[in-house]
């Protein structure tokens, strides 16, 4: 059996670099062969995958699998760099131990990335199992030469946006919070190219406590620089307590962590204040009944500008509608929502909450009597609407809405 020498190597280079001269040559080097044979032999760890890209310095988990009757005795590992390099880098006496998942003998093989590849460029490694026998089974596997993954926030230190719009001390359970991040700051496609990123996870800890997975993005980016926002939910049962997010990448072998700053739980803010107010269209009923300014809790005249028209009778017949003149924008709250204290126990926490979690509306078409409507006025401050009684309009009467808000 004829085997591979580095020396024969050496030897015939130079006449099978004159033969290929002419031609393209691969991104690898292909100026040798390994002996292999057939039979059964395996990378990789049962159902795990080795990545396709790694850092220089990163030792792969790399891992061979072969039968226990087949009888390994060593296994050599070959790498060739590119156009640059190719060299043995060690041969390993066997191992093994017995795998329950694949039901074979699983070995761990040392391998490191050489710690001056540089960016970019293909690397293949050749891993030969050789048995009692004599017999040889080669089995490879590439990847590229990759900068390390990164994760930081956008900002130091670390601006969160809490999506109610209240303060930062003002936060209570259930608040969402977002958090800008930056996955491999600076990488490209192309050059410099950085290692993908598997999967990027939220996690919350209360006080102490162990910290909690809450919720998990795959595959945030194939390695080019990506920025984005991460929301962030405050647990139940933390008020009064400090809460802390984390947020964890895992790219290959690498774990990066990053901590925001403590938010600070608190009780809700309730909406205390209780307002009514009517709306009216139709025949025998003046214009200036038409609209409504939610925050001075007055009748808007008809000459007045239209940005201070939060409530307009648009639909006065057999169905009345309402909607906005200006820029505020309503949700109307699901039968679920108002049966679990939606309006009883209002608080600006929980309606600006809906208001950012769903999608609202100018037009909230037509109305009824215990209809309820989260409301953000001309894009500030949150309400919640209550229909107390809507009377249709019809050919000699003028439609009717009878209402209460709260507010802070």
């Amino acid at each position: 059996m004829k085997h591979f020498s580095l020396r024969t190597l050496l030897l015939v280079l130079p006449l099978l670099g004159l033969l290929l001269g002419g031609c393209k040559k691969a991104e690898l080097d292909d100026y040798y062969t390994t002996d292999s044979e057939p039979g059964f032999a395996g990378l990789g760890l049962p159902r795990v995958a080795l990545a396709t890209r790694y850092a220089p310095t990163e030792a792969v988990p790399l891992y061979v699998s072969y039968a226990e009757a087949d009888k390994l005795r060593d296994v050599t590992v070959f790498q060739v760099i590119g156009k640059i390099d190719s060299t043995v880098t060690g041969t390993f006496p066997a191992n093994g131990t017995y795998n329950t998942t694949g039901g074979l003998q699983v070995m761990p093989v040392p391998y490191t990335v050489p710690a001056t590849a540089p960016n970019g460029t293909l690397v293949r490694v050749d891993v030969t199992l050789n048995f009692q026998n004599g017999a040889k089974r080669l089995r490879r596997f590439t990847y590229t030469v990759a900068a390390p993954a990164t994760l930081e926030f956008a900002t130091v230190p670390p601006v969160p946006t809490y999506r109610n719009g209240l303060a930062g001390t003002a936060q209570s359970e259930g608040d969402i919070i977002g958090y800008s991040l930056i996955l491999n700051k600076g990488a490209t496609t192309t050059s410099p190219l950085a290692k993908a990123v598997d999967s990027l996870t939220t996690f919350y800890r209360i006080g102490t406590q162990p910290r909690v997975r809450a919720g998990v993005v795959r595959n945030p980016t194939t390695g080019a620089a990506n920025t984005r926002t991460v929301d962030a939910t405050i647990p139940r049962n933390s008020n009064g307590q400090p809460v802390t997010f984390i947020f964890e990448a895992y790219a290959a072998v690498q774990t990066l962590t990053i901590t925001a700053p403590v938010i600070a739980v608190t009780t809700p803010t309730p909406l205390a204040t209780l307002r009514t107010g009517r709306i009216a269209g139709g025949p025998s009923v003046t214009l200036d009944s038409l609209a409504f300014n939610l925050r001075t809790g007055t009748i808007e005249p008809a000459a007045n500008p239209a940005t201070a028209k939060d409530l307009f009778l648009s639909g006065t017949g057999s169905n009345v509608t309402i909607s906005a003149a200006n820029n505020t924008r309503f949700y109307r709250a699901t039968p679920a929502q108002v049966a679990a204290g939606f309006y009883t126990t209002p608080t600006v926490n929980t309606v600006a909450t809906a208001l950012y979690q769903n999608t609202t509306v100018a037009d909230v078409g037509t109305v009824a009597a215990n209809d309820v409507f989260a409301v953000r006025v001309r894009g500030a401050e949150v309400m919640l609407l209550r229909i107390l009684s809507v009377k249709p309009g019809s050919a000699g009467a003028a439609a009717r809405v009878r209402f209460e808000y709260r507010s802070l």
